[in-house]
């Protein structure tokens, strides 16, 4: 899980809706992995961290992603 702000998740939903899309996913570490989204069991969450809906790109939304490696 992670906070990321409002623009960030909707970029996310953006890729998400590709249902045939593959990612080049790079890590702090340098380690590469090309990931899909997995849409069976759901390919994201987004909720408000304040708790209730928000309007602006930069309010926050805590995230979660569910991968897969390919």
């Amino acid at each position: 899980m992670a906070w990321v702000s409002r623009s960030s998740v909707l970029r996310l939903h953006g890729w998400a809706a590709q249902e045939n899309g593959r990612f080049k996913l790079t890590l702090v570490d340098g380690r590469d992995f090309i990931v899909a989204f997995r849409h069976h069991e759901g390919a994201l969450e987004a909720e408000p961290v304040a708790g209730v809906p928000s309007y602006r790109d930069g309010d926050f939304y805590r995230l979660t992603l569910r991968l897969m490696e390919l």
